[in-house]
C-alpha cells in the first residue's frame, strides 16, 4: 500500500497479489478483483478490475487497485477476488481484509511578513517544517495575494529531511491599503511518488504611502575650496532609492553625487564641491529620488560665498631725504586663500624713478588673513605728492595686478592709506568689502 498513511483526497495504491498454489490441479480464471468498504449500509466500491485471464498452478497475478478517501480516520476495506476453477468448474470467491489510517498530516507552514506600505516593495519568509515520519522532496512554494502584486513568488527546494525545516524569502508590492490576504501554497512529494498540497493564508494591512524628504545645507571650506554639506533626511514611511543630489547656479558649478537606498527614518550627508565664477553664488540644491514606483524631487535655495586672496598695502611709513623716498609697510592679505609671488615695485614715471637698494621687493607668499613686510625706494622730483606702487601676485593660479598711490607728506610723517586701482578685470569689488582694523585700513 502506498502511501502507508495517506491524507484525505490522496490516491492510495493497493498492490494486490493473487497466487494459484503449486498443488492446484487446474488454472484459476480471474474474472474480477475489487476493493470495497467493509460493512456498513450499502456497498461502497472504490475500484474494480475485470477480465484478467487465468493463473497457472504455481503462478501469481499482481494487480494494483486504487482508492481515495474524503475524510480522515481508520478505514476497514476488503480486497475481493471473483474467479472460476477450470478443474472443478466451481466459482471461487476470495476475500482479504485491508485496514488503512487516513491522516490529515502535512508539514507545518508559517508565514512572516515585514511591515508594508501601498505601492512599495516589501518582503517576508515562508517556513516549511517537516514533522512527518519521512522526508519530503520536490518542495515548491508559491505565493499569491489579493490586492497584492508578487515580485518574487516561487521558491523550490530539492528536499526537506524528517524533523528539519526550510525558510525561503518572497517579495511583494501591495496595490491597495487596508486588509489584504497573502496565501502560500506548498506542493511536495512523499516517498518519491505521492504529491500533496497544503495552503496557508495570512492577513496584512498595508499603510498608505507618505512622502517626506528634507534637505539641509551648510557652507563649508574656505577660499577657492568651497563646498556645500548637504543632509538628506528620509522622513517618509518607506525607503527611497536612486537618490541624486546636485546643485545649479548661474555663476557656480557643483559636482553631483548619487546615493543608494536610504531607509525610512535615516539621513545621509554628502559634500558638493563647488567652483565659483564670482565671489558669491545663489545655488539651488536638489535631490531626485524614487519612492515606491514614482520618481520625486525636492529642492532648496542657498548661497555660497568665496573671498579669494587679495593684497592691500597697510601700515605705510614714508621717509623723505635728499630727493629720495623710502616706503615701508605691510603687504596684507584680506582674503581667505593664500597669495603667491607677491611683488611690490615702484612705478617709473616722469616724476618718480625706482631707486636702490630696493627698486622692487619680492614679498613671496602671504597666507590668508596675514601680512608680510616690504621696503622700497624711489627718487622723486620736487613738490611730488604721490608715489605709485605696483603690486602683482598670484591667487588661485590667476595673475592679479594692483596700483596704489602712496601720499607723500612732510619728511618723517606717516603716510595716509594709499588709493588703489585694479587693473585685472577679474578682481571683484566684493573682495574689498572688508575692514582690517589691525592693519589700519578699510576699503
Amino acid at each position: 500500500m502506498s502511501p502507508p498513511s495517506p491524507a484525505p483526497g490522496e490516491t492510495v495504491t493497493f498492490d494486490t497479489t493473487v497466487r494459484n498454489l503449486q498443488s492446484s490441479d487446474a488454472p484459476l480464471e480471474i474474472n474480477d478483483i475489487v476493493i470495497r468498504k467493509s460493512g456498513g449500509e450499502g456497498i461502497t466500491e472504490y475500484e474494480r478490475v475485470s477480465d484478467l485471464g487465468s493463473i497457472s498452478p504455481g503462478s501469481t497475478l499482481d494487480v494494483p487497485l486504487t482508492a481515495s478517501f474524503s475524510s480522515s480516520g481508520d478505514k476497514d476495506l476488503r480486497a475481493i477476488v471473483y474467479g472460476h476453477d477450470r478443474g472443478t468448474g466451481e466459482n471461487v470467491l476470495l476475500k482479504y481484509p485491508v485496514q488503512i489510517q487516513v491522516q490529515e498530516r502535512h508539514p507545518k507552514v508559517d508565514i512572516t511578513v515585514n511591515d508594508s506600505v501601498a505601492g512599495v516593495e516589501s518582503g517576508g519568509h515562508v517556513t516549511v517544517a517537516n514533522g512527518l515520519d519521512t522526508k519530503i522532496s520536490n518542495v515548491e512554494i508559491t505565493m499569491d495575494g489579493k490586492g497584492i502584486e508578487m515580485t518574487q513568488d516561487r521558491i523550490v527546494q530539492a528536499s526537506v529531511a524528517q524533523n528539519d525545516s526550510v525558510t525561503a524569502p518572497f517579495k511583494f508590492r501591495p496595490t491597495e491599503v487596508g486588509e489584504q490576504t497573502l496565501t502560500a501554497t506548498v506542493r511536495y512529494t512523499v516517498d518519491n511518488k505521492t504529491t500533496r498540497n497544503i495552503t496557508k493564508t495570512t492577513v496584512i494591512t498595508p499603510d498608505p504611502l507618505r512622502d517626506s524628504v528634507k534637505l539641509d545645507t551648510t557652507a563649508v571650506g574656505s577660499g577657492s575650496d568651497r563646498a556645500l554639506r548637504v543632509t538628506v533626511s528620509n522622513r517618509a514611511n518607506a525607503p527611497i532609492s536612486n537618490v541624486a543630489v546636485g546643485g545649479t547656479s548661474e555663476n557656480a558649478s557643483l559636482q553631483p553625487i548619487t546615493l543608494e537606498t536610504l531607509s525610512a527614518g535615516s539621513s545621509r550627508q554628502v559634500r558638493l564641491n563647488a567652483t565659483l565664477d564670482e565671489p558669491q553664488a545663489d545655488i539651488t540644491v536638489s535631490a531626485d529620488y524614487k519612492l515606491g514606483t514614482k520618481t520625486e524631487s525636492i529642492n532648496r535655495t542657498t548661497s555660497l560665498r568665496s573671498v579669494p586672496g587679495t593684497i592691500h598695502l597697510a601700515g605705510l611709513n614714508v621717509i623723505q631725504q635728499d630727493g629720495k623716498v623710502q616706503i615701508s609697510g605691510s603687504a596684507s592679505n584680506a582674503g581667505e586663500t593664500a597669495t603667491d609671488s607677491v611683488l611690490v615695485s615702484v612705478v617709473d614715471t616722469e616724476a618718480v624713478t625706482p631707486a636702490t637698494p630696493n627698486r622692487e621687493y619680492f614679498v613671496g607668499t602671504v597666507p590668508a588673513s596675514d601680512f608680510v613686510s616690504f621696503d622700497v625706494h624711489a627718487r622723486t622730483k620736487e613738490n611730488i605728492t604721490e608715489v605709485p606702487l605696483k603690486v602683482t601676485y598670484l591667487v588661485d593660479s590667476k595673475r592679479k595686478t594692483q596700483t596704489f598711490d602712496v601720499a607723500v607728506e612732510q619728511p618723517g610723517s606717516a603716510a595716509q592709506p594709499p588709493k588703489s586701482s585694479v587693473e585685472d578685470t577679474n578682481q571683484s569689488r566684493a573682495a574689498c568689502s572688508q575692514c582690517s582694523p589691525w592693519a589700519g585700513w578699510c576699503c
